[in-house]
């Protein structure tokens, strides 16, 4: 169990420094890429927080669950960075574009996130035939 969570966690810091790397050539720039996994410690924050909150152990499943997430928002962070990168191109200040990205990209960002959740909501409640295999297991009352 520990070397399936050292692995997951080597991977998981793996995963971001090769998605910085990736971006870096996408954005030719190294600040944009920067701001954009600045989001997912946030993310890991939040995903601490629900595993807290849902009393779920931290596993492997929980783990995947937190490399999916994290891809959730990286791509989200791409969406409204790219979007304020273009707004700013045409001449708006960086406090326009970003409140423009942030409204105008809502949707996308919500689309996203939602399709994760419906995704991953089978695995979570262990549904189906087998599927309680993948569920997080639920503490003892």
């Amino acid at each position: 169990m520990r070397s399936s969570f050292v692995g997951l966690g080597l991977g998981v810091l793996f995963a971001m420094v090769l998605v910085y790397l990736l971006l870096v050539i996408n954005f030719q720039s190294w600040l944009d890429p920067l701001v954009i996994v600045m989001a997912l410690p946030w993310a890991l924050c939040g995903i601490v927080w629900m595993l807290f909150t849902t009393q779920t152990t931290f596993n492997v499943p929980s783990l995947m669950g937190s490399i999916m997430a994290l891809g959730v928002a990286t791509a989200n962070s791409v969406l409204l960075i790219t979007f304020a990168d273009e707004q700013r191109r045409e001449g708006r200040s960086a406090l326009e574009a970003a409140l423009e990205a942030g409204s105008v990209r809502l949707r996308p960002v919500c689309m996203t996130a939602l399709a994760m959740i419906i995704g991953m909501l089978p695995m979570a409640l262990g549904l189906g035939e087998g599927g309680e295999q993948n569920a997080p297991p639920r503490p003892a009352r």
